[in-house]
């Protein structure tokens, strides 16, 4: 109902500020035309308003992730009713995902307080198809919500904020910053799909589970936290890279060479044979950059969707961070080649098993398997000051976020920003069948190593326009 919707300020003409970009010189011609705060079409029960974080949870770092969907609007569809419909859907789906309207009060549990959503709506000088000729990483964030921001702490804050941008041509950007908090790539697409459903008076229901506190309880003693050179946002720089199918083709032409795997998959999946090409040429940008002697390793951490791994499996609508990072490691100095590291990569995820799962569940014996995995994670990132031995992988493909459908067509591009990592990857979909869009922030002298390595440049292109690679036109 509109009657749960609550205006605030009405408008400003400034661009959207990126935390760490203040001065820099705008991209984009945009202006926000109205701020509000969506709140649940019903009050949530009294019993419910304390939700528990998970023991997960509680160790992830305490930032906001942004992401955005391109629509083209081929229904040519009142841009008024979308955004009034966005806003009556959101409220809809925030019932049943109350914690999401509520406030992080510390790192053990959210208030759902039916505090609400940060709600902005902006307007862009220009046409979608214009935007996504040339849409680099800066320019792109000046469409995400200025708050809650990146870098600020979810306590006390919103746990969402949204922003509809719309363009000249009809075309709409819904750009969202999420808190690691509770959101992890599974949870955002779980939420965006039952307000999607919502959004199109589709009679589906589907409701989340909020199992993960019970499988992983919290812990107010745990003295683990997310390691700070992980979070090191100074000289950083982000670039898309594109693999083709024909690129992705070749790559999974070439083995998987395992060692501790008794009968291993004749070939990598996509995940697995981009990630160990852009962990090949990224290990090598950091020797270059600083000295790694012959024991020096290098680390990759691949992010692992829990939910199908244990047994019994956690429900798919589970929502919260139901994942677990896979550590491989390899050393530079030896100049590991692909099938190597494709193995490497295979057999750290492989230990991401049921029976580890099980180790990591409940009270006290969890709590302890969980502290010393965190302990030889923080022994391993401490080896440089600012964890440059290390990179983080995380993967949405196969999620489907590209099939997500509001009403007025299903999104040309999607785009997952970095919340302030130093070193992570994010692999994606495209529209083309077979194709990954690779996400990569480094150290801005290692990016300029990286960029350039022929081997990359044999499989990638740099920066593409998503015009270039996506099925349906603008």
């Amino acid at each position: 109902m509109v009657t749960n919707i609550a205006p605030q300020q009405s408008s400003i003409k400034d661009g959207i500020k990126h935390e760490d970009n203040n001065n820099i010189e705008k991209k984009v011609d945009l202006e926000i035309t109205c701020r509000e705060t969506i709140k649940p079409a019903s009050q949530t029960p009294y019993d419910l308003r304390t939700f528990n974080l998970s023991l997960i949870d509680q160790w992830f770092h305490d930032c906001y992730t942004p992401l955005i969907l391109f629509f083209p609007n081929k229904k040519v569809a009142s841009v008024i009713d979308i955004i009034k419909n966005l806003k009556e859907s959101l409220s809809q789906t925030l019932t049943r995902f109350y914690p999401i309207a509520g406030e992080v009060k510390n790192n053990l549990n959210i208030e759902c307080n039916d505090k609400g959503v940060n709600f902005m709506e902006a307007r862009v000088n220009q046409s979608l198809k214009e935007f996504l000729r040339e849409p680099d990483d800066k320019k792109v964030r000046e469409l995400v919500p200025n708050s809650p921001r990146t870098g600020e702490s979810s306590i006390g804050n919103y746990v969402m904020g949204v922003q509809v941008n719309t363009f000249n041509c009809g075309g709409i950007g819904l750009s969202m910053s999420v808190t690691h908090k509770i959101f992890d790539g599974h949870t955002y697409f779980l939420f965006m799909k039952a307000w999607a459903a919502a959004a199109r008076g589709s009679p589906e229901r589907m409701s989340p589970s909020f199992v993960a506190s019970q499988v992983f309880p919290n812990n107010p003693s745990f003295k683990y936290s997310w390691p700070s050179n992980f979070t090191c946002t100074n000289s950083i720089i982000t670039k898309r890279f594109l693999f083709d199918s024909v690129a992705i083709a070749a790559l999974k032409a070439q083995p998987v060479r395992c060692t501790g795997l008794s009968t291993p998959r004749s070939g990598p999946t996509r995940a697995e044979a981009t990630s160990s090409l852009i962990w090949k040429v990224v290990a090598k940008a950091s020797s270059k950059v600083r000295s790694f002697g012959p024991q020096s390793p290098h680390a990759l951490f691949s992010c692992v969707n829990l939910r199908k791994r244990a047994s019994p499996p956690l429900p798919y609508n589970s929502i919260g961070n139901l994942v677990r990072t896979a550590t491989a490691i390899c050393f530079p100095e030896s100049q590991p080649d692909l099938p190597t590291l494709m193995g490497e990569i295979r057999e750290s995820i492989a230990k991401i098993n049921s029976d580890h799962i099980e180790s990591i569940k409940g009270d006290e014996k969890g709590h302890q398997e969980f502290n010393q995995i965190l302990r030889s994670l923080k022994d391993l990132t401490d080896v440089t000051e600012d964890g440059d031995n290390c990179l983080f992988v995380t993967s949405i493909i196969n999620s489907g976020m590209y099939e997500l459908d509001f009403g007025w067509g299903k999104p040309i591009w999607f785009y997952d920003m970095n919340a302030g990592f130093s070193r992570i990857v994010a692999l994606n979909d495209t529209l083309k069948a077979g194709s990954v869009e690779a996400t990569v922030t480094l150290k801005c002298d290692e990016m300029e190593i990286f960029e350039h390595d022929h081997e990359l440049l044999s499989y990638a292109t740099v920066d593409p326009s998503p015009l270039n690679f996506n099925a349906h036109s603008t």
